[in-house]
């Protein structure tokens, strides 16, 4: 990979999100059910345009029901990690999903 370019062969490749939504929660006032074309605009910007699959991992209990409707109505999977359990995560990705928000 030179300059930043990706492969050909990973530009349609079917691709996996991993969202520690404990660790990088929806934003008040931000509509959940535009998360997941938000994210799919990034990837897309980046020419990563395969299929994607969205999961969020967290402790449930604390989002909102409206926001856990609006997550579920655009396909991101929910899946419960109860409160105390650490999910591993990157700062790097964090930030980027912080970033992906304000698209």
């Amino acid at each position: 990979m030179a300059g930043g370019a990706i492969e050909q062969q990973y530009t349609t490749a079917k691709i996996s999100v991993w969202w520690d939504i404990e660790n990088c929660q929806v934003p008040k006032g931000f509509e959940p059910h535009s998360i997941a074309q938000n994210i799919s605009s990034a990837l897309v910007n980046m020419n990563y345009c395969g299929p994607v699959s969205i999961s969020a991992y967290g402790d449930t209990n604390g989002i909102p029901a409206s926001v856990q409707q609006g997550l579920n109505s655009t396909g991101i999977a929910l899946n419960h990690v109860p409160a105390g359990i650490y999910i591993y995560s990157s700062y790097v990705y964090l930030l980027h999903c912080m970033r992906v928000f304000d698209l």
